[in-house]
């Protein structure tokens, strides 16, 4: 036999293989099915979060109690993804319920500043010696892009350091070696935890560098802490 003909026969059994086990998933969750279909019809590829897509698609859930959620169709999961970060604190923690229930029964879009955005950014300041002042925004993108944007405008410099694989936000991903959609920023890169590289770059870009964007671990691109370095 030659080697084509079994490297044939072998990608017709592994596509058979792949069908068989998505036809099992969907059978067992008739009602993530249907939800993702109804979706799709309003929402482009049926949720607003393009991460959250898997083929053929997405388990959705209902409750999260601890470490456990439970989909629509009653499978309770233990969370390994903790909301890719968000959720430390683990589903429906009694003490987060009670101040949420406590802050939303007064009212949360009065127009006007509250009492306890600054006791949150007073906890953060107090946490961390290099943060001096906080500004809150509605997303970890928002964030970033704003990040980005005070410091072309303060510096009056265009270009920013990033580094391959990153991974800042929707609009901000650097992976496979970028994304169409990303916000047209003059970027340019390093590779991560080669610091040498990165201040090799600095030193190439000069006064038109603006900032440096980093994470302290690169999460989309391998949960890879960074060094001290």
């Amino acid at each position: 036999m030659l080697q084509g003909t079994r490297d044939v026969r072998a990608n017709v059994s592994l596509a058979a293989v792949l069908d068989e086990a998505r036809q099992r998933f969907a059978d067992a969750n008739p009602n993530s099915l249907a939800r993702q279909n109804e979706a799709a019809a309003s929402l482009p590829g049926g949720n607003t979060r393009a991460v959250l897509w898997y083929r053929p698609f997405p388990v959705s859930f209902v409750s999260g109690e601890g470490c456990r959620v439970t989909d629509l169709d009653g499978h309770t999961y233990v969370d390994l993804v903790s909301e890719y970060s968000a959720g430390f604190y683990g589903h429906s923690d009694k003490a987060i319920s009670a101040a949420l229930v406590d802050v939303i029964q007064g009212g949360i879009m009065l127009g006007a500043p509250n009492r306890y955005e600054a006791r949150l950014a007073a906890a953060v300041v107090d946490r961390f010696p290099a943060i001096e002042r906080v500004r809150f925004c509605n997303s970890g993108t928002e964030a970033n892009i704003m990040a980005i944007s005070a410091a072309r405008a303060i510096t009056q410099r265009s270009k920013i350091l990033a580094f391959r694989e990153g991974y800042h936000g929707g609009v901000l991903t650097f992976a496979h070696g970028g994304s169409p959609l990303n916000l047209p920023f003059p970027f340019v890169f390093a590779d991560y935890n080669d610091s040498a590289g990165a201040v090799a770059v600095i030193k190439e870009q000069g006064d038109e560098l603006a900032a440096v964007i980093v994470e302290p671990m690169m999460g989309g691109g391998g949960c890879i802490p960074a060094t001290r370095e």
